[in-house]
């Protein structure tokens, strides 16, 4: 794959800026300032896109937005290693999510099913530490996990895309199928669900029949209280005192009147005495004045029938009268009483027929409700499902495991691919010093070493032999990554350490690599190279 041209419609400084370029070697000349470092800016954001707005710093979205306004747009055309004409064309948002991206064909327009990233063939960050090499930054620090992968699976079985990636990918899409490491889904939680509801519905369903049974005998039992107290009543009801009470009442006016009546009737006798008295007197008083003898014997006689007048016993009412009186005013007086407590008992009975009534209704209305609440479940598959559930555990730890192994593996076989990585960076490393260094060592970490008198750790060695270092290994590892392919090299001024001797070496060492390599070199000294090269000049 190679980059054939640039369309800059608005990019930073720049605007409706096109670069052609050739197949080999070009030179991108430009003093400070000019606009080096944007156009391989703009050439990472149509392979990688324009990042968002997150994190500290400003985005590549911000830096670049275009100094007249509107929104960074452009296009870059490639041809691949078959010889098809691409091209990627991307426009920002104002967020990531309304950035625009179209892949085509060049030639014929006809939309292409591949993202920027496979069109070249490793991720941004590896990109950034193989294929970009920027002023002041041919170090980089720490491992790539997209660079240690590719070249342990060339290592073990001579294919960057070999067995461990994959098995990893398939391994691990298997085992988030069943549970995700984080968030709800997967086959797991979904059955985890399924069985959830199916115990709840049976829990739900048993306490409802419970409830359900409790409140039909309940139904029962008050149901008869209600006929019951109905009953009691419509009988207490039928009860009629007051009339017992009438008649009672009559009987004593009765009895008294007749009582009355009969003492009258026996004071009368006592009246006739007196009368004869009082005449008895008077005769007497008569024979006095007419002189007559024997005056006093009619005044003894009047003198003796008044005494028996009062002497004579005050008529008495019959004993037995007078009692069936009093039994009949107590009897009066209970029937009154008894009455009182018939109308508390009527009252009573009255409030517990309404009660009961009542509680028969709530009665009815919990049982409709609960019987239209009823979730007849099928609670019969929970025992397979239990066993499902098991097997998909089983399986999670399972695959946990090989992952485990697989990964504990795979660190093993990290480290059988710095012997190539050192083979390959010291051919390099010897040719950019002369021969004067000509074995370099690479851990896992790409922390490099130099064997001089003895392997000694890179900050023992000037800025200009570091430099020379990490050319090296980049150069080794795009031999690696991209032995069987085509690919460009973007190089932003990276000789500013090195002295003219060794800037030299590096040019005819980058020149030699153009069969399968094309090279993007952006200076601001335009004596490092011949004017045969394919040049464009920044101004």
């Amino acid at each position: 794959m190679r980059i054939k041209s640039i369309e800059i419609t608005s990019f930073g400084k720049f605007k409706n800026k096109n670069i052609e370029f050739n197949e080999g070697f070009n030179v991108i000349f430009g003093n400070n300032e000019s606009g080096k470092s944007t156009i391989i800016s703009f050439i990472y954001a149509m392979l990688y896109g324009f990042g968002d707005n997150r994190g500290k710093g400003i985005s590549m979205r911000e830096k670049y937005t275009p100094w007249d306004g509107g929104e960074c747009e452009g296009k870059l055309h490639l041809i691949t290693d078959d010889n098809i004409p691409v091209t990627i064309y991307r426009k920002a948002g104002s967020v990531k999510k309304y950035d625009i991206l179209k892949v085509y064909n060049t030639d014929t327009a006809e939309p292409l099913p591949l993202n920027p990233e496979e069109i070249s063939e490793v991720n941004s960050d590896t990109f950034l530490k193989t294929l970009c090499i920027r002023q002041l930054s041919s170090t980089f620090e720490g491992g790539s996990s997209e660079i240690v992968t590719r070249l342990a699976n060339i290592a073990t079985s001579g294919d960057e895309s070999a067995s461990y990636e994959k098995a990893l990918k398939i391994i691990d899409t298997v085992r988030k199928e069943i549970r995700p490491l984080r968030g709800n889904g997967g086959t797991l939680s979904a059955l985890n669900g399924e069985i959830s509801a199916l115990e709840r519905a049976n829990a739900e369903q048993k306490e409802t029949k419970i409830s359900l049974d409790k409140y039909i005998s309940e139904l029962s039992y008050t149901e008869k209280a209600v006929k019951k107290a109905e009953d009691e009543y419509e009988t207490a009801l039928t009860t009629n005192f007051d009339a017992q009470i009438a008649n009672l009442k009559g009987r004593i006016t009765e009895k008294e009147a007749f009582l009355e009546k009969s003492s009258e009737e026996k004071s009368s006798p006592k009246k006739i005495f007196l009368l004869a008295a009082i005449l008895l007197a008077v005769f007497a008083v008569i024979m006095l004045i007419t002189k007559a003898y024997f005056w006093f014997a009619p005044l003894i006689a009047a003198v003796a029938v008044g005494a028996l007048s009062f002497l004579e016993k005050k008529p008495v009412a019959n004993t037995e009268e007078i009692e069936n009186l009093e039994m009949l005013k107590n009897e009066l007086s209970s029937l009154e009483k008894e009455r009182a407590l018939h109308e508390n008992k009527i009252s009573m009975l009255k409030t517990n027929t309404v009660s009961a009534r009542k509680r028969l209704e709530e009665l009815n209305f919990k049982i409709t409700t609960l019987k239209s609440r009823m979730v007849f479940a099928d609670t019969s598959a929970l025992p397979s499902l239990y066993k499902k559930r098991e097997k998909l555990e089983a399986d999670y730890s399972m695959l946990s495991k090989v992952l485990t192994a697989l990964e504990s593996s795979h660190s093993k076989m990290q480290k059988n691919f710095t012997p190539q990585v050192n083979k390959k960076a010291s051919e390099y490393f010897e040719k950019l010093t002369d021969g004067k260094y000509s074995k370099v060592f690479c851990d896992e970490e790409f922390n490099l070493r130099i064997e001089a008198d003895m392997p000694r750790e890179s900050a023992f060695f000037s800025g200009g032999t570091v430099d020379q270092l990490y050319l090296s290994l980049r150069l080794a590892l795009i031999d690696m990554l991209f032995k069987d392919s085509s690919t460009f090299i973007i190089l932003d001024q990276p000789f500013l350490q090195y002295d003219a001797d060794r800037t030299q070496k590096a040019i005819n060492l980058l020149e030699n690599l153009t069969d399968n390599r094309q090279i993007l070199f952006f200076t601001a000294d335009e004596k490092e190279f011949s004017g045969n090269k394919n040049t464009e000049t920044l101004t």
